[in-house]
């Protein structure tokens, strides 16, 4: 394992790979590549896990016009993320479609030895690693944290999925009761970190930062040499104090509904 902080390009790269790694072992899953663009789509409820990602200078808008087509047919939620590369026509074919303007997503990035500086984990919280039987536990502290239904949040631990090497789900309990998440995802020289979330009642407590830091660390012990992972302006500061920086603001379109 080498163990670096990476430039932007790295990065997306890193990022990218996580993403498609979401993807692996699951039925109706695909991904179609054009001149500075992916498309990806998971199958799973989430904009988070489906849509268009622009690449470069070279992203062209009638592609990226005929990829949002087909992802509309999907009835899966999604996105469209752009670097700042990207030429601004492709944004305007986009919004000729009905997709408008959301806050950027930040990419972040961290190498193992820069993340560790919060502190240590709160000490009533117990960490591990994903068994089968925290399976529905998982899934009801994501539909808490994120206000979704469980049945929903059961979609990312489809154990054909779970079977695919480099991911792996991370749980927080406190007196027995899970109250934190996390996935964790390593592709090639990084470990995406994915679906982070804390159950309302117990936020503000250090819980999300802690399963945040076992997530990143799991990762680089199976081979990851740094961590990645999309955020929200409104949590930059968040995994800012884990050591991430941003590397990139991406530009966010979403379908309107």
């Amino acid at each position: 394992m080498r163990n670096w902080t990476p430039n932007a390009d790295e990065a997306a790269t890193g990022m990218l790979a996580a993403c498609e790694g979401i993807s692996r072992g699951r039925t109706g899953a695909w991904r179609d590549s054009r001149p500075g663009l992916l498309a990806l789509m998971t199958t799973l409820p989430g904009r988070p896990y489906n849509g268009i990602y622009g690449l470069d200078a070279t992203a062209a808008p009638e592609d990226a016009t005929a990829l949002a087509v087909r992802l509309a047919t999907s009835g899966v939620s999604w996105c469209v993320r752009l670097r700042p590369s990207v030429p601004a026509e492709v944004d305007e074919s986009l919004r000729d479609l009905g997709l408008f303007a959301e806050d950027e997503a930040l990419l972040m990035a961290t190498s193992l030895a820069a993340h560790d500086v919060e502190g240590p984990e709160p000490p009533e919280l117990t960490l591990s690693t994903r068994r089968t039987e925290d399976d529905l536990a998982i899934a009801e502290v994501r539909g808490a944290a994120f206000d979704t239904l469980p049945s929903s949040a059961i979609k990312l631990l489809d154990p054909a999925h779970l079977k695919c090497e480099g991911i792996q789900w991370h749980l927080g309990k406190v007196d027995g009761v899970s109250v934190t998440c996390a996935m964790s995802v390593v592709a090639g020289d990084a470990v995406g970190i994915f679906a982070v979330g804390t159950v309302p009642e117990a936020r503000g407590r250090g819980y999300g930062s802690a399963v945040t830091s076992r997530a990143l660390t799991h990762g680089c012990a199976a081979g990851a040499g740094f961590g990645v992972l999309t955020a929200s302006p409104e949590v930059q500061g968040v995994y800012e104090r884990l050591g991430f920086s941003v590397m990139e603001r991406w530009r966010r379109l979403v379908p309107s509904l």
